[in-house]
């Protein structure tokens, strides 16, 4: 898999968070130290290169070996997986032209010749690494802040690679830096910002190494709806017909860390802390519509220590004649299971002494 002239470095250990990203790649055994110190033949150049984006995959394609065990960096429009990687410890002068567009360095120990080889020096090596991002298809679409990734080394942005946009999600490419001859999964990153809120999956071995949303790598963010209760009432209009019809219930839900925008859903409500989630519950509320009754439906989410949690937007917009019936709470992350309690409540705009309340139904929500 490498070029003419390519020697590859050992790889490093790859895994999920966890492992690989708890305690790095294997350590440099002594006689492959030995050989990165004293393997300096003449017209050797020692080059840092503080981080090369390549455009174009195919230039690297001979340079990488697949990984295939890569995590998926989930972000509002980007989901991002590293999908090749090598460690290199010295370059031919074309293919060193090639990748970074630069002319060939002189060898160390004669300015006047150009080198014949191209190293990352004692201890170091040559990081080239494959990236790809499509649709992070996420709930609720985004109508905030744009999403932005960049190329980090050692935590620090250095440059950015792409902004995926609503329209255009598909986007790959290819990165060449100098790292430790053993990489930790930090040194060199894939880093993904919406507002205020960054994550960072490793170049080095596909882990997460860091996100402000860990409960969306927890588990699924699907919650199960079950018990369901369902009203279906007929409430006295008294003005342009003699009933108003309703049938409601709670239709389904999903977990999200990030709302970006968007009335229905509370607005920008940007991410959730770390230790929180965003519960978005949609309702399947059926009415007819009446000039002379207001529904006055109240609902919450009932967590099993008893808390009471009440939606981030006003209720007249969850059950409103023309609006989306969606309504969404913040709840800590750990939580398993919940409780939606909807309290019908209907009063008439020509009958101040009309208020009709009814029995509340529930539905369970189960996260998986």
């Amino acid at each position: 898999m490498l070029g003419a002239g390519e020697e590859q470095a050992p790889t490093a250990g790859q895994g999920p968070a966890g492992e690989a990203g708890a305690d790095g790649a294997d350590e440099v055994d002594d006689g492959q130290e030995a050989e990165l110190i004293e393997d300096h033949p003449s017209g050797t150049a020692t080059v840092t290169l503080d981080g090369v984006v390549i455009e174009d995959v195919m230039d690297v394609g001979d340079l990488v070996e697949p990984l295939d065990d890569s995590q998926t960096l989930l972000h509002p429009l980007a989901a991002v997986t590293v999908t090749g990687m090598a460690l290199l410890h010295e370059l031919t002068p074309e293919r060193f032209t090639e990748l970074t567009g630069q002319d060939v360095p002189p060898s160390d120990d004669d300015e006047d010749t150009e080198a014949t080889v191209i190293r990352p020096g004692d201890l170091k090596a040559f990081l080239v690494a494959t990236w790809e991002s499509t649709d992070s298809e996420w709930r609720p679409s985004s109508t905030g802040g744009l999403t932005t990734l960049s190329l980090a080394v050692g935590g620090n942005v250095e440059t950015r690679l792409v902004r995926p946009r609503t329209e255009e999600t598909e986007h790959s490419g290819a990165v060449l830096l100098t790292v430790p001859a053993s990489p930790q999964p930090e040194a060199a990153t894939v880093h993904a910002e919406t507002d205020d809120g960054t994550q960072q999956i490793s170049l080095v071995d596909g882990s997460i190494v860091s996100t402000v949303a860990p409960r969306q790598y927890v588990g699924d963010l699907e919650a199960r709806v079950s018990d369901a209760d369902v009203i279906d009432v007929e409430i006295s209009d008294g003005f342009a017909s003699e009933v108003m019809h309703l049938r409601g219930t709670v239709d389904s839900a999903y977990l999200t860390p990030y709302i970006g925008g968007g009335h229905s859903y509370g607005g920008s409500l940007g991410w959730a802390d770390e230790d929180e989630i965003f519960v978005v519950v949609q309702l399947d509320w059926d009415k007819d519509f009446s000039a002379n009754v207001d529904d006055l439906s109240r609902i919450v989410l009932q967590l099993p220590d008893g808390t009471e949690i009440t939606p981030e937007q006003e209720e007249s917009q969850t059950f409103g004649d023309h609006t989306d019936n969606v309504a969404t709470f913040v709840m800590p992350a750990d939580t398993e299971s919940a409780t939606v309690a909807i309290t019908p409540r209907f009063q008439k705009v020509l009958d101040k002494e009309f208020d009709e309340t009814h029995d509340p139904i529930t539905a369970t929500l189960t996260f998986l």
